[in-house]
């Protein structure tokens, strides 16, 4: 049986990334561009070492997804290396059918 490529959100690209950190709510609290070619795997390592001497609580991460959660109190982030810039909206299944132009509501 063939081996099935496993796809490593981690993994150099030739395209920028972004790192990006939101809150609870999914506020964007701090994002910068990665440039092509990064080592991902050592930006991801470096935030998580990051938060955790700021006094943050490492929770669920994946590094196949490329996002861990932290808390730290009341408060919860989720930090992720995205290929997607951080102000980009997200049209995930038929919710974009859902707008039309010259629709009243």
């Amino acid at each position: 049986m063939p081996r099935r490529n496993v796809f490593d959100a981690l993994e150099s690209a030739k395209e920028p990334r972004w790192y990006a950190v939101r809150n609870m709510h999914g506020a964007l609290l701090e994002s910068r561009l990665l440039p092509a070619g990064s080592d991902l795997k050592r930006t991801f390592v470096v935030a998580m070492l990051d938060h955790i001497d700021a006094g943050w609580l490492l929770g669920e991460f994946s590094s196949t997804g490329a996002v861990f959660f932290c808390t730290r109190g009341a408060e919860r982030r989720m930090v992720s290396i995205t290929p997607c810039a951080p102000d980009h909206v997200h049209k995930y299944g038929a919710a974009h059918l859902t707008e039309s132009p010259g629709r009243d509501d």
